[in-house]
């Protein structure tokens, strides 16, 4: 009874999710169970000491839920509220383009709910990211801590959003550099999305500051096809029908 009545009490107060009640605990409450509208509050973080928890988040849940943990459980900290309410692995599904499936790069699948949660240009900053990681050599990020602790790595330009574009394009650069094959399921290759993980979520970090807090203002890009992607990568058409 004295936990039923600190619930309703609790709620009276207005502060829901803010003292840690987990979903099942508010939605059972009266008149709970309903998010506040986004965009929800964003205080400044410290890219460097996210991007440190989303390289360690990776070799947990892999690269997708790696950025998302690694900045939501640092607003959880900070602005509590709403935040608290998010289950920490719900993105562990975007792994591997996916579950695996070597579509859409997980780390841009994690920052992209973290913009849908916390910026009215979720979509403008959506694409400044995607432009940024098929443009930039990466990976840029250098760990402290494990078998690879600052070591130089090979970096590679993907040309593309997709998981196993990226992933290939770096796995030639990495054969080279290393002098001997560097498959996709090598350890070699985990640690490139391990730092993946940790400069992707730098960035987006990084984007997220510029936009609440120094005027920052993105420029959605249109695609000149069906999608913003160069379809040429995976499809064999010439310049000409693309025109």
């Amino acid at each position: 009874m004295e936990r039923r009545k600190f619930l309703k009490d609790a709620l009276k107060a207005g502060v829901g999710m803010a003292v840690g009640l987990t979903i099942p605990e508010v939605a059972s409450a009266k008149g709970a169970g309903k998010a506040p509208p986004l965009p929800w509050p964003y205080v400044k973080l410290d890219p460097k000491k996210v991007a440190d928890k989303a390289y360690r988040g990776y070799y947990e849940h892999e690269c997708c839920d790696g950025v998302f943990a690694a900045i939501i459980t640092e607003l959880q900290e900070k602005v509590g509220g709403p935040y608290l309410g998010l289950p920490l692995t719900m993105m562990w599904y975007g792994g591997g383009g996916v579950a695996g499936w070597g579509t859409i790069c997980g780390t841009l699948n994690g920052a992209a709910l973290i913009f849908n949660l916390t910026c009215k240009d979720f979509k403008p900053m959506i694409d400044v990211l995607c432009e940024w990681y098929q443009t930039t050599p990466l990976p840029t990020y250098v760990p402290c801590e494990g078998p690879y602790c600052k070591k130089p790595f090979p970096k590679s330009v993907s040309h593309s959003p997709l998981c196993h574009v990226s992933v290939q394009r770096w796995c030639k650069i990495a054969t080279v550099y290393f002098g001997e094959t560097v498959p996709y399921n090598s350890k070699k290759r985990s640690e490139r999305c391990a730092r993946l993980t940790a400069t992707v979520a730098a960035k987006t970090v990084e984007l997220l500051n510029a936009y609440h807090f120094e005027g920052f203002r993105p420029k959605k890009i249109k695609g000149k096809q069906k999608t913003k992607m160069d379809c040429r990568l995976c499809h064999e058409v010439t310049m000409k029908e693309l025109s």
